[in-house]
């Protein structure tokens, strides 16, 4: 399992606008590059935040990302353009008013393709 050594920020390419999300690294579970060309991205969020990440994912599949961070196993810096090429998203219990309620929570696994 790989990590990442700093904050990933992706940002996510939307016609001519670019929106982004910066993803702290106790988050990404794991940061592993199959080859040059494929990486996969895994992150889990709890709490409030998992309903921004689930919001900036949702329908993301085919956008343009470019993503930049340290990874861990090679200290080296990455700041490429992606394809996302799949995703799986799954979701944990939303907040509500009930103190029994467990936080919010939202799993991603993202694969990119480097363009």
């Amino acid at each position: 399992m790989a990590e990442v050594l700093k904050p990933v920020t992706f940002s996510r390419e939307i016609g001519a606008a670019s929106n982004d999300l910066i993803v702290p690294p106790e988050f990404i579970r794991d940061f592993y590059f199959r080859s040059d060309k494929h990486l996969m991205v895994m992150v889990r969020v709890v709490g409030g935040d998992a309903i921004k990440v689930r919001d900036f994912f949702e329908d993301a599949e085919g956008d343009n990302f470019n993503l930049e961070t340290v990874e861990g196993d090679r200290g080296e810096k990455v700041d490429r353009r992606f394809l996302l090429t799949d995703m799986h998203m799954d979701e944990g219990k939303a907040l509500g008013v009930d103190i029994d309620q467990e936080q919010a929570m939202v799993r991603l696994i993202l694969d990119f393709e480097r363009i």
